[in-house]
């Protein structure tokens, strides 16, 4: 990457990694642990949770998720 212009895809990955703008990502989410569904259907989840409730919050519930703000059984 270095010393080249990042590719449109590249770019796409900065943008949609949440990395950038979180100073720290709770400890839950480092843990090994048997996974509930495929990533296919959380895909398929989400987004038909951003068609609902939009990008903006769907992205918001995100972060709050990555921060440890997230609901527990």
């Amino acid at each position: 990457m270095e010393g080249r212009p990042f590719t449109e895809e590249e770019i796409s990955k900065i943008v949609a990694n949440p990395f950038y703008c979180l100073s720290s990502v709770h400890p839950i989410f480092a843990q090994d642990h048997e996974t509930l569904i495929s990533e296919e259907m959380w895909i398929e989840a989400a987004a038909a949770a951003v068609k609902d409730m939009g990008a903006g919050k769907f992205l918001r519930l995100l972060l709050e998720n990555l921060k440890g703000n997230y609901v527990a059984s």
